[in-house]
């Protein structure tokens, strides 16, 4: 960001507007400049950008006071489909590129932008938003929660070895660029079932992730080598520093199967005269305990991968499955939209009836909605939010009956930055 003195700018110059052809030049220019690129992004990214989403999907505002009518604010959505714990996929509001001017902060203009989108979404009756936080202290505010989460890990290949006996018959193998592209996205399409919070790829998202451009590539990066099972897939780069140091990086890897997370995971340790390599997984990936030498996986960060606001509270409660039976008074505090209330919750089977709570009836549960919306996928236990006093509860028998409920058998992971 550029470190600038602020001016005072009446809110009457401020023009809040839906992009157009026109505005897309800005749009790179002030994106570059907000999010730290080296340089605005070439023609064959912006155009990939362009057909993941609409102009009626792009919120801007502009000083108009200004002669040059700059833009000082940029927002907007990508329609995405995410997986939910048990019970298929639903759409969600992929909230994303949002970025105000250095020149123009604390004008409202960021809360602007967000409530114009809120209106649309409400309008299209989406259940949920969901978005990856450059900065992890602006969007609770609007009723987004942390929801997915990740581990990134280091490891040396050649130290680590499998506990398991090696197939007779290899079962992974190295694959070229044509035959991924023709393998990998119904792979991907079967991992995400089974994996709360994991985003669906449409053509339009598949298209510059296979295209692997040199300008999208990092740094002394290699182009990716690929690794293909009949259950899984990953993909890798060698990274080579001037001085001749090389490491690896796992860029995906996804399986359907613990046999394929199992081989796919064995090459992987395996690659000749590469001394280092890490990886992102999900914060319950098996890989350690697959391993002769458990430390021979050293965990060395963990973040948030996506966060989750949910729109309408009846809907998602009754959208997913859960993993036992509950039956609660919810009163959801929802400062910003005013959509929360007071629901019961009856989970039989696996199902939730949801309905508006009777006028004086006693909430046996109380938390705002980004809350609700950290612990829905189940990436946070309603346990540690009490524990840190976000959450309350009328007992310790209730508290717990929400855990079992709320909890799932895979961590969410969303898979997809966005």
């Amino acid at each position: 960001m550029e470190g600038v003195t602020s001016v005072s700018t009446p809110k009457s110059r401020l023009s809040l507007q839906r992009a157009t052809d026109a505005d897309w030049d800005d749009i790179i220019t002030t994106d570059a400049r907000a999010f730290a690129m080296r340089n605005p992004l070439p023609d064959d990214e912006r155009a990939d950008l362009r057909n993941k989403v609409a102009d009626d999907d792009i919120v801007l505002v502009r000083d108009t006071g200004l002669s040059s009518n700059p833009l000082v604010g940029v927002s907007m959505f990508y329609r995405m489909s995410m997986s939910l714990p048990g019970a298929g996929v639903a759409d969600a509001a992929g909230l994303s590129w949002v970025s105000v001017a250095s020149t123009h902060r604390r004008r409202g203009i960021l809360r602007r932008m967000i409530t114009e989108l809120f209106e649309q979404w409400e309008a299209e009756d989406f259940t949920f938003a969901i978005l990856t936080a450059s900065e992890g202290t602006i969007y609770e505010r609007f009723g987004f929660g942390p929801a997915c989460f990740s581990h990134t890990i280091a490891l040396t290949p050649g130290n680590p070895v499998m506990r398991s006996a090696q197939p007779s018959e290899a079962t992974v193998r190295f694959a070229n660029p044509d035959e991924i592209a023709a393998a990998v996205p119904d792979l991907h399409a079967r991992w995400t079932l089974g994996t709360p919070g994991a985003l669906t790829r449409t053509p339009e998202w598949w298209a510059p992730i296979l295209a692997d451009r040199p300008s999208e590539r990092p740094l002394s990066a290699s182009g990716l080598h690929y690794l293909l099972h009949d259950d899984g897939y990953a993909s890798y780069r060698i990274y080579k520093a001037p001085s001749g140091d090389v490491r690896g990086e796992v860029n995906e890897i996804f399986a359907v199967t613990d046999d394929a997370h199992t081989e796919l995971w064995r090459v992987l340790v395996s690659l000749d005269l590469i001394p280092s390599l890490t990886a992102t997984v999900p914060v319950d990936d098996p890989l350690r305990h697959k391993l002769t030498n458990l430390r021979a996986v050293t965990v060395t960060g963990r973040r948030d991968e996506m966060w989750l606001r949910i729109l309408d509270v009846p809907a998602a409660l009754s959208a997913r499955k859960y993993a036992a039976e509950l039956d609660v008074v919810l009163d959801i505090a929802d400062e910003f939209r005013g959509r929360g209330g007071v629901f019961k919750l009856s989970v039989r089977g696996g199902d939730a009836i949801v309905t508006p709570a009777e006028p004086g009836t006693t909430p046996t549960v109380r938390m705002d909605t980004s809350v609700l919306s950290s612990i829905y996928l189940g990436g946070i236990k309603p346990s540690e939010f009490a524990a840190a006093g976000r959450l309350d509860v009328d007992s310790p028998a209730t508290l717990r009956a929400l855990d079992l409920a709320f909890g799932t058998d895979r961590a969410p992971f969303s898979g997809t930055f966005f």
